[in-house]
């Protein structure tokens, strides 16, 4: 799988340049689309190739540009469980972040079930899995050649407590569905042991 990291801002998005339509995993603040547009530009990725855009948690630094790419044509795929997520994303906003809030009626909406079925209509083999620890919507996303796309899934600790047990358990679920890699939405890939 050829993955392109177009992030910016230290923030890692990545386009999964292989499928056919292209898929891309996270977003930027709000109003940042020409930072977007020319990172893209700069890792010779034709935005306008771009049709879907999946989310790892409804963060700003993660999501905050969803609509604005919502209206140059690209679908967001949203999982049930991330639903209640997007309303509370404009609590986060002071007015001065130009925040678009997000249309909840044009979506693709899947379920953690469907994400298989779903994923193979764009070329892709592999499932999303919820992967709470950072947050409660957190997913990930899993292919079946052992990459992972984990978010801001915090690294697990060998000693784990209060809310480190629910990252363990979400690396543990990562692992059992075979992930080799982590491409996280901050810093370097890693390889899971």
């Amino acid at each position: 799988m050829n993955i392109v990291n177009v992030g910016y801002d230290s923030t890692n998005y990545y386009v999964l340049a292989d499928s056919k339509p292209r898929l891309l995993i996270d977003i930027g603040f709000p109003g940042t689309l020409p930072k977007l547009q020319n990172r893209c530009k700069q890792m010779s990725i034709q935005l306008s190739d771009v049709k879907h855009l999946l989310v790892t948690h409804y963060h700003p630094d993660h999501a905050g540009l969803a609509q604005e790419l919502k209206h140059t044509g690209i679908k967001l795929i949203v999982v049930d469980i991330q639903l209640p997520a997007i309303p509370v994303m404009r609590t986060y906003m002071k007015p001065s972040n130009n925040y678009v809030e997000i249309d909840l009626k044009d979506n693709i909406v899947i379920s953690l079930d469907d994400s298989r079925a779903y994923l193979e209509t764009l070329g892709l083999q592999g499932e999303i899995i919820a992967t709470p620890g950072h947050s409660d919507d957190s997913v990930s996303l899993i292919l079946d050649d052992g990459t992972a796309f984990t978010g801001d899934l915090p690294r697990p600790l060998p000693m784990a407590e209060g809310n480190m047990l629910t990252v363990n358990q979400s690396w543990k679920h990562i692992r059992a569905h075979g992930a080799k890699a982590s491409y996280p939405g901050h810093g370097p890939i890693y390889p899971l042991g």
